[in-house]
């Protein structure tokens, strides 16, 4: 049997998201450090994953703190003796996230997209092609080896960037900066002896959600809870947040697949970060998206993944084919994430 829980995220302060764009060197930078990070509007999903496996160890007694940190202890002994350690397994699942291979989450079957809750409105992304018309022309266009049918978007000015709004169940629409306040913060870096570090300077933009908003997600768990409230911690800065649970028949389709309207040709529009297959590419006769590259830990470590290109939600997928098109995205091991998850709408 399955229970479904509405979870609400309940921001305590600023919150800072990290994604690839922090301060750390990495693959791309490796002589020197950012100074200047911009958190994103949202956490990454492998993020709030390991957030809720993490959090259903501690409320199930099997995670223990420490000065240097959490983790499930040994209790029984070594080898298959260990009862702690199996049963934190069956709880939150043993391996890390993978966005190539079967995902086992334990008594997690699935977390939709995270969205935003404001006055008791669910919002979420809007479709980025919300305000224009895609129409065929008269003309043939070159993708790669392909030759096709050309389409241009009526009202589209490529000079002009179009701002990221969201879009309510109930069908109202607001600006994310209607939402989320910027929050400046600038320092310097100093050694363990107060001194400071050469290119040492940062200048840091986190978050804070407006009065009456929480990131919202449905979770269904293969066992019911006994626990309703929880203190989490998410993101680059382990922001502070309010867990609340409540059981709910609700789903992120039944709320917001309505919202998105037939036009000319078919489209598929996403509602979270979406890995794009090949297939699914092929198929594709246009696509109207902004990109992002991810990384998740694959241990303890910190060791990680390569990196990983995902379309951002309110990505708009144009197909011939939209069958075809929804059969590529469909991967499961992604969509029990909050991954890979869209709305197919068959052209006028």
């Amino acid at each position: 049997m399955s229970y479904r829980y509405r979870v609400e995220l309940i921001p305590q302060s600023d919150f800072f998201f990290g994604g690839e764009q922090t301060f750390a060197k990495d693959d791309t930078r490796k002589e020197s450090s950012r100074y200047s990070a911009t958190s994103t509007y949202f956490p990454q999903q492998s993020a709030v994953l390991g957030m809720l496996r993490k959090t259903l160890l501690i409320q199930n007694g099997n995670m223990t703190m420490h000065i240097k940190g959490e983790w499930v202890d040994s209790r029984g002994g070594k080898g298959g003796n260990d009862r702690n350690y199996h049963e934190a397994t069956r709880i939150a699942g043993e391996k890390a996230f993978s966005y190539e291979s079967d995902n086992d989450f334990g008594i997690i079957e699935a977390i939709s997209p995270l969205f935003i809750t404001h006055n008791s409105i669910a919002y979420t992304i809007n479709a980025q092609d919300a305000a224009y018309d895609a129409k065929r022309i008269n003309a043939t266009m070159h993708l790669g080896n392909r030759r096709q049918k050309a389409i241009y978007f009526e009202g589209y000015d490529p000079k002009k960037e179009t701002a990221e709004r969201l879009i309510g169940e109930d069908n109202s629409q607001l600006g994310l900066d209607a939402l989320f306040q910027k929050v400046q913060s600038v320092g310097i870096k100093k050694t363990q002896n107060r001194e400071e570090q050469e290119d040492s300077f940062f200048q840091k933009t986190s978050f804070k959600l407006k009065e009456k908003s929480s990131f919202t997600f449905f979770l269904t768990l293969s066992e019911k809870l006994s626990w309703s409230d929880a203190f989490v911690t998410l993101g680059a800065d382990q922001s502070a947040f309010i867990l609340k649970l409540s059981q709910t028949e609700e789903s992120f389709e039944k709320t917001f697949s309505h919202l998105f309207t037939q036009k000319e040709l078919d489209r598929v529009v996403l509602h979270s970060e979406t890995l794009l297959t090949q297939e699914a590419y092929n198929d594709a006769l246009f696509v109207f998206a902004k990109r992002e590259s991810y990384r998740q830990l694959k241990n303890r470590q910190g060791k990680k993944s390569k990196r990983y290109y995902l379309l951002q939600r309110g990505s708009v997928i144009y197909t011939e084919d939209l069958d075809a098109t929804v059969a590529a995205l469909s991967q499961n091991h992604l969509q029990k994430a909050g991954l890979n998850h869209f709305t197919p709408i068959k052209g006028l």
